[in-house]
């Protein structure tokens, strides 16, 4: 598996906002460390059940993490980097991931570990069809008994893509580099 980490903490960078909710509360952050039943109101993992199994492992009481937001989608756009996958589609997803432990949410130096490490191990991996990458963002966290109080710290979008020449073949690609990131993400702590 090809696997990449990066950070991303300038003033234009992608940020995420704990717990977050869409302007009209269609969408919104569902508890699953709490609720896990509720993985059936994520969209995606209604539609996708390895990505709801993802989901539920990475919010088990075992997990140093929890997930915030996600999305699965097809890209018929490879760009040029991706010319060496030989593929004419890519089974893309995203996972916002916050550190349940509240201290570590505030540790930049963990998440950049964590990032280091991840890649790392997946990178032994010799699946060759599989991509992913996972970025250090900032997160603004809302306080619990305060919510108009918002305090600056950091989480993880991890991306994984599963290429293929057909929308059968991607899938099946992304869905064992998920099963394989769950492993691997199970077994790392912030």
């Amino acid at each position: 598996m090809d696997a990449d980490w990066s950070v991303e903490l300038g003033h234009d960078d992608p940020a995420l906002e704990f717990p977050w909710s869409s302007p009209d509360r269609s969408h919104r952050y569902v508890d699953l460390p709490q609720s896990p039943e509720l993985v059936s109101e994520i969209p995606g993992a209604t539609l996708y059940p390895e990505l709801a199994e993802f989901l539920v492992a990475l919010n088990a009481p075992a997990s140093a993490w929890q997930t915030v937001k996600c999305d699965v989608w097809l890209d018929s756009e490879l760009d040029e980097a991706e010319q060496i996958y030989d593929a004419e589609l890519k089974f893309c997803s995203y996972v916002d991931l916050v550190a349940r432990d509240s201290l570590a949410r505030f540790s930049f130096e963990r998440h950049e570990q964590f990032v280091k490490s991840a890649a790392r191990q997946l990178s032994e991996d010799d699946e060759p069809s599989t991509a992913c990458e996972f970025i250090v963002r900032r997160c603004w966290y809302h306080d619990e008994i305060s919510p108009s109080d918002i305090m600056p710290g950091f989480c993880i979008t991890f991306y994984l893509f599963g290429y293929g020449n057909s929308e059968a073949q991607a899938r099946a690609r992304w869905s064992e580099g998920l099963r394989r990131v769950t492993s691997a993400l199970t077994n790392l702590a912030p």
